[in-house]
């Protein structure tokens, strides 16, 4: 699972649009509020505006720009294709307090998420992307009068071009049920283990070792297949992306980050495109106990791959991954 813990103390909710709302073109002038979409960066919040057009039918803007500090060009080709994923993540937030009035210190589950995109329309232009994403909320389910579920099917599209669609299970909790359900885990540890070297960051297909996720496998854990390897997971608390503010597990979007970096080093030199990927958060995964990554790789067509991934901790698959991946027509060998 993946919980977003962090929690505005201001919250101004949306009241329901005028008539007129709904036929008004989205904005992408400014970012949404940092508190809407829990992020403390305002470098990091993707989301400008939003509009509902139904009960539970809402469009909402997103700016992708043509470089992030951290999802980055791919092969200098393509959008990330993770911006998908963090605007559809951010997305969830900013619906389940501005049109269903969560309060904003109830810890939001996320356990699915998945998007399938083109690539083709996944290219870079001389501009940055202006993104609509249309929102169909369904199996929304109330505790009381306060939010405690729903699932969020995405479509994403630029202008008149159709970048694909996206899907996402949230689960919504009182701060009171949650620090009973984590125990003593629902604090925020006070430093980290040791964590492992990682990987040299061109094989991972990273510029710096601070993005770089995945350890070097420890002593005798080397595979003689190719297309199959495991590597601990590495966590970096002063990464300014994946950690933009304090959470007491590692987040969804790290483990979907070791995922593609996995998917990459087992494709070996040369930058892949990931535009599809299922994933699903069964457990919490913790900073006190090591966390192992495990990718096999099969070739579908020439510089096509499918990628199964999972996170085991404590003996238990923590996170399972499905991509598709392409290899980019690109010499590089980063994505920077």
């Amino acid at each position: 699972m993946s919980v977003d813990l962090s929690s505005p103390s201001v919250l101004t909710a949306c009241p329901p649009p005028l008539a007129t709302e709904r036929l008004r073109p989205l904005s992408f002038d400014r970012t949404a509020p940092r508190d809407l979409v829990h992020r403390r960066a305002i470098g990091e919040v993707l989301l400008t505006d939003w509009i509902r057009h139904g009960p539970h039918r809402f469009k909402v803007g997103a700016q992708w720009p043509r470089g992030h500090g951290f999802y980055g060009p791919v092969g200098h080709r393509w959008h990330d294709p993770l911006l998908a994923a963090e605007s559809i993540r951010q997305t969830s937030s900013l619906v389940a307090h501005a049109f269903y009035e969560l309060p904003c210190d109830h810890p939001t589950l996320m356990t699915e998420l998945d998007f399938s995109l083109s690539p083709h329309a996944l290219r870079l232009d001389d501009r940055p992307v202006n993104v609509e994403l249309t929102i169909d909320c369904t199996d929304v389910t109330l505790r009381g009068d306060l939010l405690a579920g729903m699932t969020m099917n995405v479509g994403l599209a630029w202008g008149a071009v159709r970048l694909g669609h996206g899907r996402m299970t949230l689960n919504c909790l009182r701060r009171s049920v949650y620090r009973r359900l984590r125990g003593a885990y629902a604090e925020v540890p006070v430093r980290l283990p040791e964590q492992p070297a990682p990987l040299p960051p061109h094989e991972v297909g990273r510029a710096v070792e601070a993005d770089v996720v995945l350890g070097r496998p420890p002593a005798g854990a080397d595979t003689t297949d190719p297309y199959e390897g495991a590597w601990p997971l590495r966590v970096n608390w002063a990464h300014p992306t994946l950690f933009d503010h304090p959470t007491d597990h590692v987040p969804g979007m790290l483990l979907m980050e070791a995922a593609r970096q996995a998917a990459q080093r087992l494709a070996g030199p040369g930058a892949i495109l990931a535009p599809a990927m299922t994933n699903r958060f069964h457990r919490y995964v913790e900073f006190d106990a090591p966390c192992l990554v495990r990718a096999r790789l099969a070739m579908t067509g020439v510089g096509t791959y499918e990628v199964r991934v999972t996170a085991e901790q404590n003996g238990a698959v923590a996170y399972e991954c499905d991509l598709v991946a392409h290899r980019a027509p690109s010499t590089s060998r980063t994505r920077r």
